[in-house]
């Protein structure tokens, strides 16, 4: 066959920058470029002869050891065979047709995304079918996550935007009762008792505080969504970690004589980042105080179970409807609730503990029964 080619066409040929693959009808390969070699890993040595899918590794051309190619009953839809098939059949030369075509390497199946274009030749009274082969899988895994790409950032942005709404609702609301309440100090002190000038006070330090910890928690997530926060892993003792956090929120606690109950190993030390899982501590001990009543209690759990650990937060407080768990750490969802003492909150704490435990491949769950209270448990490698 090589001899029918004269010597300029046989360097053209061999010289393509594409695939360039001769079969007959039955779709054995007569001819193969060193471009077509390179593609799927054979030598023309080893292919000419063969069917087209046994000789490049299809991995629907062999069942049980025998070569199949062309009568699986996936056949029908390969790209190649129906190429070279259709243009046998009716004369028309097909042009970059885009199919996808599985081939085996060593045990292993690799899918290649394919040009295909044909070109019916006659050659010494015979008809074959040239098969010219532009493999564009790097091209279209590059496009493919291109949109990938796009998608995350269209729902970045979405959620960003749903995010600052949300914030920019709730630090007016927190303003806005520090203005009021201020004013009315500033303009009618004389008018109120000492115990109501001292309430109104209360009220615009809850709100001072619960905007400080929204601002905090809007820089914290900020920082997390751009990627420029340092996630420092090092070895710390979580059972210091979480009776510092204790003592730092006992105050809080004591102005409305909730008690906490700490339960914990004497030592247990993790790899983790320090100030990641003190936020989280940090935000789960202030929820459970935030939403117990006066003279409630709270316990905090530590223990090990299959190869992790298990922090449990547990209080006795207002609780949460079943319906409303799913939203507690969803961005997307405006969820939030007044404490006991007309504390208010944004959400925003407990996602952001979601995230930061997720970066620590752990998980976060929650029980809660309405009038009875809430736990919180989240559990971390060992």
């Amino acid at each position: 066959m090589e001899a029918i080619l004269n010597e300029e066409l046989n360097q053209v040929f061999e010289n393509a920058a594409v695939a360039l693959i001769l079969v007959d009808k039955e779709g054995r390969i007569k001819l193969i470029n060193k471009a077509g070699e390179d593609l799927f890993g054979q030598r023309i040595v080893d292919v000419k002869g063969k069917l087209a899918g046994e000789a490049f590794q299809c991995i629907h051309a062999f069942v049980n050891g025998y070569v199949v190619c062309g009568e699986n009953k996936k056949c029908p839809r390969c790209p190649l065979r129906n190429s070279f098939e259709e243009t046998f059949n009716t004369g028309e030369n097909h042009y970059k047709v885009q199919g996808n075509y599985e081939i085996n390497v060593k045990d292993t199946v690799f899918q290649l995304h394919l040009l295909i274009s044909t070109s019916l030749i006659n050659i010494s009274s015979h008809q074959y079918v040239l098969l010219t082969i532009e493999d564009i899988t790097k091209e279209r895994d590059l496009q493919n996550k291109l949109k990938e790409r796009e998608k995350e950032l269209e729902e970045l942005i979405a959620t960003r935007n749903k995010f600052f709404s949300i914030i920019a609702y709730d630090l007016i609301n927190s303003f806005s009762t520090i203005e009021g309440f201020a004013k009315l100090l500033l303009e009618e002190s004389s008018s109120f008792t000492t115990e109501e000038r001292e309430s109104f006070l209360q009220l615009i330090v809850n709100s001072s505080q619960n905007t400080n910890r929204s601002l905090e928690n809007l820089i914290l997530w900020s920082r997390l969504q751009v990627g420029n926060m340092d996630y420092v892993l090092e070895n710390v003792n979580i059972v210091d970690l979480i009776n510092d956090t204790v003592s730092q929120l006992r105050a809080m606690a004591e102005k409305k004589n909730i008690n906490i109950e700490v339960s914990l190993p004497e030592q247990l030390c993790l790899t983790l980042d320090k100030f990641m899982i003190s936020t989280v501590l940090r935000n789960l001990i202030t929820n459970a105080i935030k939403y117990t009543h006066k003279s409630g209690s709270i316990s905090i759990n530590l223990e090990e179970k299959e190869g992790r650990i298990q922090v449990s937060v547990k209080d006795n407080g207002i609780g949460i409807y079943k319906e409303n768990i799913a939203k507690l750490f969803k961005i997307t969802e405006k969820f939030s609730m007044q404490g006991t003492e007309q504390e208010e909150g944004t959400g925003l704490g407990l996602i952001l503990s979601k995230e930061f435990i997720d970066l620590h491949n752990g998980e976060i769950m929650v029980e809660s029964q309405i009038g009875k209270g809430s736990t919180f448990t989240f559990t971390l490698p060992l």
